[in-house]
């Protein structure tokens, strides 16, 4: 029974994690520009983002989910503040060498950006309910060991996806020139960027509602 909830939990998380979003751009680009070291830390830093949502619906805990769906356009405002600040600043980052970009930035400062990055998205809370109940999981909050396995599950299943594409995406790396690397950073840019302006028009049509 435990295994088959610590299953799920991975399946949830894998599924979350798959569709690529402005944190699998930022990740693909820091694996391309630093290293897979660097793709990885910041793939573990945006499965504890999701975990911690995971954490919320798991638990039950109601008022706090409540809370981020009631300031719904506060939670949009905000996240497209931190898209708008990540995709600039990751468009006019300049490729360097390898063991120049492992200085520039810690672990710790990797893994926090990332975490950030997915927590400016508290709607993700949202699929993760949907998933639940396609997977029959309707009252996770009755028993703390099962919260704690399906939320476990859901960490494992987004680590595992960010490491096996860290891993395929590094073997690029080598192939890449520089005005390769650039283009790369550009491109990744823009998508954040325009993450970040479609959380505005979605702010708009909610004050248009």
């Amino acid at each position: 029974m435990d295994l088959t909830i610590f299953i799920k939990g991975i399946i949830v998380g894998i599924v979350i994690t798959a569709p690529i979003g402005p944190v699998g751009a930022l990740v693909v680009q820091r694996t391309i520009n630093e290293g897979r070291a660097s793709g990885i830390v910041s793939g573990l830093g945006s499965a504890a983002g999701d975990a911690v949502y995971a954490a919320i619906v798991a638990f039950g805990l109601t008022f706090i989910s409540e809370m981020l769906m009631q300031r719904e356009a506060w939670v949009h405002a905000i996240g497209g503040i931190i898209l708008f600040a990540f995709g600039m600043r990751v468009y006019f980052s300049r490729p360097s060498p390898y063991s120049e970009n492992k200085a520039q930035r810690s672990h710790f400062g990797t893994f926090g950006s990332a975490f950030l990055l997915t927590m400016s998205n508290p709607m993700v809370i949202l699929s993760i309910l949907a998933l639940f109940a396609i997977i029959g999981i309707h009252k996770p909050a009755d028993y703390y060991r099962t919260a704690g396995l399906l939320v476990a599950g859901i960490f494992t299943g987004c680590a595992f996806l960010w490491i096996v594409l860290c891993y395929f995406i590094s073997h690029l790396r080598g192939r890449l020139t520089e005005r390769g690397l650039v283009l790369v950073n550009k491109v990744t840019g823009i998508f954040i960027f325009g993450c970040g302006a479609y959380a505005f028009i979605s702010l708009i049509r909610l004050r248009m509602v």
